[in-house]
């Protein structure tokens, strides 16, 4: 589900928006990652533990020499990543690696396009939801929050950014603390380790 929950807010289907740019297969490399940003152990001190881990290390972007993505989601062991909003921990973070700053400013401004359009058309999985912009992460980045779980009535977010040439989205939670709060940590964690 978290697969989806991102997909669908943008972040990785954004990619098919600049023209020429595809999916390829996922290959293997010295390159920066996801989960090499952030270990399972630094996941744990923002999430608790213990955590399982699912990896995409290395998925080439086709038509953009050294362009990729890279995909790490934390979570609370036994649960299905496909049922992640209803995980009481987890820590998910796409990172996109491209080929240059323009590149990825043009699939952040089409991310805002897109939670924006979200956050004010009804949608039956997402209540309440919100978009705002968060100052000092990055060179843009933007928070969209809404209550993802109907059984708890627990609010999620999911932060989207960019730095340079290097974008993503993160969503980080330890029920019942706030997703919000929690995600801008690891941002900055984030933040802090890129090139």
């Amino acid at each position: 589900m978290i697969r989806s929950y991102v997909a669908l807010m943008g972040v990785v289907v954004v990619l098919g928006l600049v023209p020429g740019r595809s999916f390829g297969q996922i290959s293997q490399s010295s390159q920066p990652t996801a989960c090499g940003m952030i270990t399972r152990e630094d996941a744990q001190k923002f999430v608790g533990g213990p955590l399982d881990v699912k990896e995409q290390a290395i998925v080439p972007i086709n038509n953009a020499p050294g362009a990729y993505n890279s995909i790490c989601t934390y979570i609370a062991p036994g649960m299905d990543v496909e049922k992640a909003l209803t995980s009481p921990r987890l820590l998910d973070v796409t990172l996109h690696f491209l080929d240059s700053p323009e590149n990825m400013a043009v699939i952040y401004e089409n991310s805002v396009i897109t939670y924006t359009q979200l956050a004010n058309t009804p949608d039956p999985r997402f209540k309440n939801p919100s978009i705002n912009y968060l100052p000092g992460f990055g060179d843009k980045a933007f928070v969209f929050e809404a209550i993802t779980d109907p059984q708890s009535d627990y609010k999620s977010a999911l932060i989207v950014f960019y730095k340079g040439r290097i974008g993503g989205s993160v969503a980080a939670w330890k029920k019942p603390e706030p997703a919000s709060e929690t995600g801008k940590a690891v941002l900055k964690f984030i933040l802090s380790r890129l090139p």
